[in-house]
């Protein structure tokens, strides 16, 4: 990398190590300096917390998964990080450490990658998790990848005790966490420029969502056997567990939890139709025996699993009428690939 393709005002970078560095001193707490071997070498080196590794990556790309007007640097660190540990909750892993590869864009300057190190270094110390090393290049558009990776104990058979989407059942109850459709509602918020206390309650579940680490946790000790996290939108993603499963899955619209900030902003039925289709809230869906999920706090049982129409999901309206299904994220839907 040459001195001027990467700086920020007086402060040029001087060679990709030197920038390493740099990101090493300014992540402090939050780079896994405790492991064998921390980072700086070719490889990372740790010893597991648990009896299973569970691992998971996610990519973000400028323009797809943040808008540079509508999101800082540091929001996008935040993020990075959020979304890719909530794949490690949504299984009930423990996380542990993370490897973050950078592609910058010309226009990324020392200034800017900072920001995103400190969105990171907060949001590794809220979910008790460290760096442990990565990568660095320049190219066309700026893009990052994070490999998270976690622990899981062993059963009696060494098979890894978590939770899988293809371990739903007939009889089970649906659940999900929180009230999905408020980072949907923070996405509209943004691009309407909408201020005020609903407002930055929405765009603050866009911008800095949580993991559920705790809930999946707690799910997969009292023997919740399936989950997933809330990335495409929440009757998409319950339709994943539907198919890998082979069991319909039917959603009692009256009892979603609906964000009340997304009422106030949008109405009710923009704010349902949020709560069903939009995207980015890495809240979980359970789905298990009823008196188990009652056991667990912050999740509302919104369905049920049935033999009937395997694969599919329905949303019944208070008369038993199928409710008209608004469309999930798909990245491949809204940008398919050629076929020649």
């Amino acid at each position: 990398m040459r001195e001027s393709e990467l700086s920020a005002g007086e402060t040029p970078t001087r060679s990709e190590f030197a920038l390493i560095e740099r990101i090493i001193m300014r992540l402090g707490e939050s780079a896994a300096r405790d492991i064998l071997v921390p980072p700086g070498d070719d490889s990372a080196v740790w010893v597991p917390g648990g009896g299973a590794v569970v691992a998971t990556i996610d990519a973000m790309t400028e323009g797809t998964h943040w808008r540079p007007h509508l999101s800082s640097m540091t929001d996008v660190g935040w993020r990075a990080v959020a979304t890719s540990v909530s794949d490690l909750a949504a299984m009930g892993a423990t996380p542990e450490v993370l490897l973050v590869a950078a592609v910058l864009g010309p226009a990324v300057t020392l200034n800017d990658m900072d920001a995103f190190i400190d969105g990171m270094a907060e949001a590794c110390r809220a979910h008790n998790v460290h760096v442990a090393g990565g990568d660095i290049v320049r190219g066309r558009a700026t893009a990052f990848s994070i490999t998270a990776l976690g622990s899981a104990r062993l059963d009696r058979a060494q098979r890894a005790i978590v939770m899988r989407r293809d371990a739903a059942h007939p009889g089970d109850a649906v659940a999900v966490s929180g009230t999905p459709g408020a980072a949907g509602a923070g996405f509209r918020a943004l691009e309407s420029h909408l201020t005020g206390l609903p407002a930055d309650e929405v765009i603050a579940a866009l911008l800095r969502p949580h993991a559920r680490i705790d809930l999946g946790f707690n799910a997969v000790n009292l023997g919740i056997p399936c989950a997933i996290d809330i990335s495409d939108g929440l009757v998409q993603d319950v339709r994943h567990i539907a198919e890998r499963s082979a069991v319909g899955i039917e959603i009692d619209l009256d009892a979603l939890p609906i964000n009340q900030s997304a009422i106030a902003l949008f109405g009710l039925d923009t704010a349902r139709d949020l709560a069903l289709a939009a995207g980015d809230d890495y809240e979980l869906i359970l789905t298990g025996r009823q008196q188990i999920i009652e056991a667990l706090e912050g999740v509302t049982i919104i369905g049920r699993v049935l033999h009937q129409h395997p694969g599919e999901v329905v949303v019944r309206q208070r008369d038993g009428a199928p409710y008209p299904l608004p469309t999930g994220w798909d990245q491949l839907r809204a940008w398919p690939l050629a076929q020649h």
